[in-house]
């Protein structure tokens, strides 16, 4: 009679142990700043856990670079040098934590960006694409750098400064803006920024001047086709804020 009440106990132990996580997190600081690399310290924590604690550090692609046993409370610290030709995937790190009671947690990925890649954007391209397409007229408008330290915000502004739309694509993804065009036309400009500098491109008509026809009185472009022109890029300093000057 006794075996029910033994099972229910049994599987109420384990639901609890299973039940039992500790929240690992991860933090790093610069300590040496060179002129093709960084030494950094990368912190692992899991203060909840038990000691001892093993912390392994791991890379991008599922390296595991070092591994410590911590007996006290503390976090543990991995040193490493990192240069600045890394590509975007490996300058990510995580940190996992084991406790003695079998416990495992894994930090979020931790994103070294900002003081290890020192590159301004360059070279934006905007292309402005009139579409015609079963919803009607609509511009599509892709902004681009080819090189720049991310993250990289681009931003769609108009001619008094006002910011349309604003987006911060995957590192190496251009910025898509669409929108449904009307009969008042607007000048726009892509703007691309990082912590270091920021770019725009010149100001675009949209829709591109008289001889485009305006909605309702007839499509933008022909059905199933595109027309689409591009634009080069200017730039000032960061320092800037508000939009350049444009054509």
């Amino acid at each position: 009679p006794r075996w029910p009440s033994l099972f229910f106990q049994l599987v109420l132990v384990v639901s609890l142990h299973e039940e039992i996580t500790h929240e690992t997190f991860i933090a790093y600081k610069v300590l040496e700043v060179f002129p093709r690399g960084r030494r950094v310290v990368i912190t692992c924590h899991s203060p909840q856990a038990p000691p001892p604690v093993t912390y392994s550090l791991w890379a991008g692609q599922g390296t595991e670079v070092a591994k410590k046993v911590v007996k006290t409370g503390d976090p543990a610290s991995f040193s490493i040098n990192i240069t600045l030709k890394s590509r975007p995937d490996l300058l990510s790190y995580s940190c996992q934590a084991a406790s003695p009671e079998g416990t495992h947690s894994a930090s979020t990925k931790l994103q070294m960006y900002w003081e290890l890649w020192t590159k301004p954007v360059s070279q934006l391209q905007a292309n402005f694409t009139l579409l015609d397409r079963g919803s009607g007229p609509r511009v599509e408008i892709s902004c681009h750098v080819s090189s720049g330290s991310p993250p990289i915000t681009y931003s769609l502004v108009g001619k008094d400064g006002t910011i349309h739309m604003q987006q911060r694509p995957n590192y190496g993804q251009p910025a898509k803006f669409t929108f449904t065009l009307t009969n008042k036309s607007t000048r726009l400009q892509c703007q691309a920024e990082n912590d270091i500098s920021v770019q725009f491109s010149p100001f675009k008509l949209v829709p591109p001047g008289e001889r485009a026809p305006l909605f309702p009185d007839g499509p933008l472009a022909l059905p199933g086709r595109a027309t689409g022109w591009k634009s080069s890029a200017l730039s000032w300093p960061r320092a800037r804020k508000g939009p350049g000057k444009g054509c």
